[in-house]
């Protein structure tokens, strides 16, 4: 891949993660906005400030550092920004006092946001297009005269009375330390109708590990292509779109096809750094409506989603070299601009999708720790008020008792919050160790 193709990647993969933070944190500020808090700034990036504009309430900025951004809002626990210290905020505006419904609902307006982002893109790209791009899970389909993808399989040439469709091949620069291994295997089928043996010879890809573009395990084809025979009924004529391969140790090329039972079509090595990789694609989920693909979509958004979760899994289990920065999204932007414009745009999708998880996990400085931070303060200060009340209402009979508690209670501040101390604590150890995490994965994106 050219230097500039990759620096093209690098612009565009800091421009979409750009693009989903700025609308996560917008959908933050509306939401301060319509509950009536004191925003002082919209800041996209961090860092030095670039330029700003605005002269009241509200300033809006953008800062040196593409990475991110934040809504600046009113509170007791920090200082207003510089230059705005003799600004008068009233006490009711000021993050504490909103009511605390509305502030939870402040809090997961962001990922909320990512969500239907991912949403939109996902149920758009399927509508628009009648099927899902190289769906990784789905190797092996039955294919009929009614079925969805006979009209694409009849129209593309391929032999459309063949049962069962397992895989595409796909080549190409970006796959690489993939183990691929040339393999032959002879499938034994008995005919009932006349008890006679028919061999059929077929070659493919013998194993690949994986797809780094992907980070999904890819399927063993001997295993699936057996279990498919023996779960068949032998009566059934079983035949399959044949995986074509290469030999990479070496330039020559190797398709192999039997009895004419096998499509093959033409492979080109692609030489990488003195080496050749091969890779595969999966099939294309065919959808016999638009209803089902919007559906789908909603379906692809959820499944995506938890994606994220496993990263977790990697990071603490040693495995980093799968874990991907900023970095590592700009290469693998970079080889997207090259596939099919569904894959770019599915590609952001998850993007979006892994934002909006990764902000619900209750680990500072997330939002996920925050919502459940308040909602800690939001309980525990609402049993208060509760008791307060009972308390008053015990002594109905007693008039003057009653109204020195009601008094008591009207004055005495019923809110309880985490020790500020505490909250100081935990949020700069979360940032700290966020940051050295993003420094790290960054360090590998980078050298390794």
């Amino acid at each position: 891949m050219s230097a500039g193709m990759v620096v093209l990647g690098f612009v565009i993969g800091i421009i979409i993660l750009l693009m989903l933070v700025t609308i996560h944190e917008f959908a933050h500020f509306i939401i301060a906005k319509l509950a009536g808090a004191y925003v002082y700034e919209f800041a996209i990036g961090f860092g030095p400030k670039i330029f700003s504009w605005g002269k009241k309430e509200t300033r809006y900025s953008i800062r040196i550092f593409p990475f991110g951004g934040y809504v600046y809002i009113a509170s007791q626990l920090v200082d207003p920004p510089k230059g705005r210290e003799e600004e008068e905020v009233p006490e009711e505006r000021k993050m504490e006092n909103i009511a605390k419904w509305k502030c939870l609902i402040f809090i997961v307006a962001g990922a909320l946001m990512n969500f239907f982002i991912a949403v939109f893109i996902f149920t758009t790209t399927f509508a628009a297009l009648n099927y899902k791009p190289s769906d990784m899970t789905y190797w092996g389909a039955k294919y009929d005269s009614n079925g969805a993808a006979y009209a694409a399989l009849k129209t593309s040439g391929q032999n459309v009375a063949q049962d069962i469709v397992i895989l595409d091949y796909w080549l190409g620069p970006n796959i690489e330390k993939l183990k691929v291994v040339q393999e032959y295997y002879r499938v034994n089928k008995k005919d009932k109708a006349d008890n006679k043996e028919n061999n059929i010879l077929s070659s493919h890809v013998g194993t690949v590990d994986k797809i780094p573009t992907y980070q999904t395990t890819v399927f063993n084809f001997i295993k699936n292509l057996k279990q498919q025979y023996d779960n068949s009924n032998n009566d059934e004529k079983i035949n399959y779109i044949t995986i074509a391969f290469a030999c990479v140790n070496s330039k020559q090329e190797v398709i192999t096809a039997s009895d004419g039972l096998f499509q093959t079509e033409p492979v080109k090595l692609t030489e990488t750094n003195n080496t050749y990789t091969v890779g595969i694609r999966a099939p294309d989920r065919q959808f016999a409506s638009t209803t089902q693909a919007y559906s789908y979509g909603w379906g692809e958004t959820f499944r995506q989603s938890v994606t994220i979760l496993k990263s977790f899994e990697l990071l603490f289990t040693g495995q980093w070299n799968q874990l991907s920065g900023p970095v590592g999204i700009a290469r693998t932007v970079s080889s997207m601009l090259t596939e099919r414009p569904a894959l770019f745009f599915m590609y952001v999708a998850m993007l979006s999708a892994n934002l909006f998880v990764l902000n619900l996990i209750p680990i500072p400085p997330l939002d996920g720790y925050k919502f459940f931070e308040t909602s800690i303060e939001g309980i525990v200060g609402g049993v208060k008020r509760l008791n307060g009340r009972v308390r008053i209402w015990k002594k109905r009979r007693d008039p003057a008792q009653q109204k020195v508690l009601l008094e008591e209670y009207q004055t005495k501040e019923q809110k309880w919050q985490l020790p500020y101390k505490a909250k100081i604590i935990i949020n700069v150890t979360g940032t700290i160790v966020f940051i050295l995490l993003f420094i790290g994965i960054t360090i590998k994106d980078v050298f390794f």
